[in-house]
């Protein structure tokens, strides 16, 4: 088993600081690369709107998220060493693959958890995309974030 990112949060408040945390990086990854898109003034402001730049936030923050890649074998004894039970667990994907990435979430109870056969890194990138989807959005949109 390998980890890949670098953020795992335990709670809900360690996850929204991360969240706040990356607010600014998205504003200016998405200036420098309107910037390299040769977009004027008037332009920016015309297409980058408050929701361009939380999907911005939302994408660098779910890129950032620790996952888990191992094989299924390594994840069933994971799982069984861990404080989570099988009904905690999302699965994405094939039962019929040999290989897992997985995202724990404690302050939410969940796993997500995504098979692949031969593409890790696509794994990783959709497993975190779901993790937010499923579970960090709700949280951090109901606080009002």
């Amino acid at each position: 088993m390998e980890t890949r990112g670098t953020f795992a949060p335990e709670t809900r408040a360690d996850a929204l600081e991360r969240y706040e945390e990356v607010g600014p990086v998205a504003q200016v990854v998405v200036r420098e690369a309107t910037k390299a898109m040769s977009f004027d003034a008037d332009e920016y402001d015309e297409r980058v709107t408050p929701e361009v730049i939380r999907t911005a936030r939302d994408a660098t923050f779910a890129e950032l998220l620790a996952v888990h890649v191992g094989e299924g074998d390594e994840f069933d004894e994971w799982l069984a060493d861990s404080e989570f039970d099988d009904d905690d667990v999302v699965r994405i994907g094939s039962d019929n693959v040999d290989n897992v990435v997985w995202h724990p979430i404690p302050f939410a109870e969940t796993v997500i958890a995504a098979t692949y056969q031969e593409e890790p890194d696509a794994a990783a990138s959709t497993l975190r995309r779901n993790a937010f989807g499923r579970v960090y959005r709700e949280e951090f949109y109901e606080s009002g974030r």
